[in-house]
């Protein structure tokens, strides 16, 4: 719940940065971080849609990095004529120019964006000298990946900033804490973004990820996935969060909700033959992972698709 006392910004077509959008959801929170002091983050966002709604068309952010972070449910985006995926605890990132949008806007779904505005040429950034606003930038600039996995911290980041933002009055202490924030999520990006695993790497990950979605309901080990993908359990653990950006456990249960949701679409199956069909201990635990992902009841979810 968004109890916070925030400064909202208004989703206008006379705001520069975001994208015009009518009929915007009351249920997306956007802060406006340079109010605060806070130069070159025009900004940041939080939705939770508990509800569908339209999703926004394709449009492109002058002078300014999009950063999305998925925080709960799965997102997909279209970006230069390539669609991509993104899972919690994975960014997707675009540069000026980039033409987007997000394709799908489904509820249950949990979203954090942030604006970075490239400073024009003598400007400094967040509080730094020139030098390392420099440095800031060439570092961002670089980025050309549009979507990878980041460490669960960006998740928390995101949280302080809007608990700092609702919590703390105006001054130079809050206008410190959101900066420090804001500085730490965009350095975890940046260096997330240049450690990518290996061309190599992604595709032993990616088959393993297939395999898993294509068997939900069979009981994988941690040791069976890692002798699959010739990798020390260790190894094979840390690479697959990295690159898919959950732990294979979790993966496991992501497919087998999104096969349970196709259970309660197309069948008359009860949620106990479907909880046991997918290998989930008990009716209840595919209820309460069902709502905890989704924001709805399993029983509500087949309701809505057949309405």
């Amino acid at each position: 719940m968004l109890c916070y006392n925030h400064r909202h910004m208004p989703f206008t077509a006379q705001n520069k940065v975001l994208p015009y959008q009518a009929d915007i959801t009351s249920e997306q929170l956007i802060l406006s971080p340079e109010r605060d002091g806070l130069d070159g983050i025009p900004a940041v966002s939080f939705a939770k849609y508990s509800t569908n709604w339209k999703a926004l068309p394709e449009h492109t952010h002058k002078g300014c990095i999009e950063l999305c972070f998925c925080a709960r449910g799965s997102l997909v985006f279209e970006c230069e004529g390539e669609t991509h995926t993104i899972l919690p605890n994975n960014v997707f990132l675009t540069q000026p120019g980039d033409r987007h949008h997000l394709v799908t806007n489904h509820k249950g779904m949990r979203i954090y964006w942030l604006f970075f505005r490239y400073p024009a040429k003598g400007r400094t950034v967040l509080g730094l000298s020139r030098a390392e606003t420099n440095a800031l930038t060439k570092r961002l600039k670089s980025i050309n990946a549009h979507v990878f996995a980041v460490d669960s911290t960006v998740h928390q980041l995101f949280r302080d900033f809007f608990h700092a933002s609702g919590t703390l009055q105006p001054g130079p202490y809050r206008t410190m804490t959101l900066r420090t924030i804001a500085l730490r999520l965009l350095l975890m990006v940046a260096e997330s973004a240049e450690n990518r695993p290996s061309l190599k790497a992604l595709a032993k990950i990616s088959n393993i990820a297939n395999l898993i979605s294509k068997r939900p309901s069979h009981r994988f080990l941690i040791s069976e996935l890692a002798r699959h993908a010739k990798l020390s359990e260790s190894h094979f653990t840390s690479l697959f969060r990295q690159v898919v950006g959950l732990p294979p456990y979790a993966y496991l249960t992501k497919c087998r909700l999104e096969a349970a949701q196709r259970l309660l679409a197309e069948t008359g199956d009860s949620i106990g033959q479907i909880a046991r069909s997918l290998g989930f201990s008990s009716p209840q635990h595919l209820a309460g992972q069902f709502r905890k992902t989704y924001g709805v009841t399993a029983s509500e979810w087949r309701a809505s698709q057949r309405t």
